[in-house]
C-alpha cells in the first residue's frame, strides 16, 4: 500500500479543519480547531509562520498571494492577514524555522460563523452564509467590507418544517455561486439571485463540493455514500448528474485535481479515495490509508524544487561536475503535484500524486 512521503505534526493533536495552497508558491496553509493557523514551507517541511488567528475553530484558510492570507472562523470573523515584508521568498528556499515577526491583521469583518460552510474567494469578492440566516448567501467586497449582494436564494428557497436548510458548501465563480445545502440539494445562482440550476444530488446533508479549474463541472459529497458529478453548462432543471456509490457512507471533503481528470475524496473512516471523473463513468482508481480518524480536509499543492537541491544529496556525484553544472545560467526546476490531507488526529499527511 502506498504511504505518505511526509507527516506534519506541528498542530499537535488538534484537529485540522482547513488546508489550502497557492499554485506558484511552495506554501501550504493549515487551520485547526483551536484557531491556530500555520504556513508551511513545502521544501523544508517546517512552519514559517504559526499564530493564533481566531478564538474559535477555523472554517477556512486561503492563501491569496505571497503576502496575503484570508481566514474565516466560528468566532464570527473574517480576517485578512499581511505577511511580514521582510520574510524571504517562498519559492524553493527550503528555509526552516518560524519567523519572529507574525502576520498582521489588516482587515476584520463580522460574519456569521455559526455554521459549517467554508467561505469562497474570487477576485476580491468573498461568498459566505448570510449574516442573519445561514440558508442564504452573501457576497462581500474584501477591500471595503461592504456586502455587494445579500441573501441570495431568499426568494426561491421554501421553508421546510420549522427552519430552512442551511448552506454547507460554497464555490464562487466570476458571475455565479454554486451552493450545496443541508437537505442534499446543489444550486447554481447568479450573483443577482437568479436560480440557474438545481438538483437534489444527495439523500443526506451535503458536506463538500468542488469545481473544476475551467468551471465546466463540479463534484459533491455528503453524509451518504454518493459521489455526484454535475455539469455547469446545463439548462435549468434539465440536467441529470452522474453518480457513483462509494464503499461507505460519510464523507468530509472533495477536491478535483488541477487537470480535471481525477478527484480525491476524504472519508469519515480515515480513508482517502481517488476517482477518475474525466468521463461520465466515475470509477475508483485507488485508496490511500494513513489516518486513524476522519480526514477533515484535502488540498492539492505544487512543489517546485531546483535540480541543484535534489542533486546535492547524491553522494556519488563528482565535485567538478557539480561546479560545472552550477556555473550555468539556467537552473532546472522540477514541479510535482502533491495531495495534502488534514486529519482529526491533528496530523497532515503529504502524498505524491500520480
Amino acid at each position: 500500500m502506498e504511504k505518505p512521503y511526509w507527516i506534519i505534526r506541528h498542530h499537535g493533536s488538534t484537529p485540522i479543519r482547513s488546508l489550502s495552497s497557492h499554485p506558484t508558491l511552495n506554501m501550504l496553509a493549515a487551520g485547526d480547531d483551536c484557531g491556530q493557523v500555520s504556513l508551511l514551507d513545502l521544501t523544508s517541511f517546517r512552519p514559517r509562520f504559526k499564530w493564533k488567528a481566531h478564538s474559535d475553530s477555523i472554517l477556512t484558510v486561503l492563501v491569496l498571494s505571497k503576502t496575503s492570507v484570508l481566514t474565516h472562523a466560528r468566532d464570527n470573523t473574517l480576517k485578512l492577514w499581511k505577511l511580514p515584508s521582510s520574510s524571504s521568498p517562498w519559492l524553493g528556499t527550503g528555509v526552516g524555522g518560524v519567523e519572529e515577526r507574525q502576520p498582521e491583521c489588516v482587515r476584520m469583518i463580522a460574519v456569521n460563523g455559526l455554521n459549517f460552510s467554508k467561505c469562497s474567494y474570487r477576485e476580491g469578492l468573498v461568498a459566505l452564509p448570510n449574516t442573519l440566516d445561514a440558508a442564504y448567501i452573501d457576497i462581500l467586497d474584501l477591500n471595503t467590507g461592504i456586502r455587494t449582494h445579500e441573501a441570495i436564494g431568499k426568494a426561491d428557497i421554501s421553508r421546510s418544517a420549522s427552519r430552512l436548510p442551511i448552506v454547507m458548501s460554497l464555490h464562487l465563480t466570476s458571475n455565479a455561486v454554486i451552493a450545496g445545502y443541508e437537505d442534499g440539494w446543489v444550486k447554481n445562482w447568479t450573483l443577482s439571485g437568479i436560480l440557474l440550476w438545481q438538483q437534489r444530488c444527495h439523500s443526506e446533508p451535503l458536506t463538500s463540493l468542488d469545481i473544476s479549474e475551467h468551471h465546466s463541472f463540479g463534484i459533491s459529497v455528503a453524509a451518504d455514500d454518493r459521489l455526484v458529478r454535475f455539469s455547469l453548462h446545463c439548462q435549468h432543471d434539465k440536467h441529470t448528474p452522474d453518480m457513483a456509490r462509494t464503499n461507505t457512507a460519510g464523507h468530509a471533503s472533495i477536491v478535483i485535481a488541477p487537470n480535471g481528470k481525477t478527484c480525491a475524496l476524504a472519508a469519515w473512516n480515515g480513508s482517502i479515495r481517488v476517482y477518475s471523473v474525466e468521463n461520465k463513468q466515475i470509477e475508483q482508481l485507488f485508496s490511500l490509508q494513513y489516518h486513524s480518524d476522519t480526514v477533515e480536509c484535502l488540498a492539492f499543492a505544487y512543489v517546485t524544487t531546483s535540480q541543484d537541491d535534489e542533486d546535492e544529496d547524491e553522494e556519488d556525484e563528482e565535485d567538478d561536475e557539480k561546479d560545472e553544472r552550477k556555473s550555468g545560467q539556467v537552473t532546472a526546476k522540477n514541479t510535482e503535484l502533491i495531495l495534502a490531507a488534514g486529519g482529526r488526529d491533528g496530523k497532515i499527511s503529504l502524498w505524491k500524486y500520480h
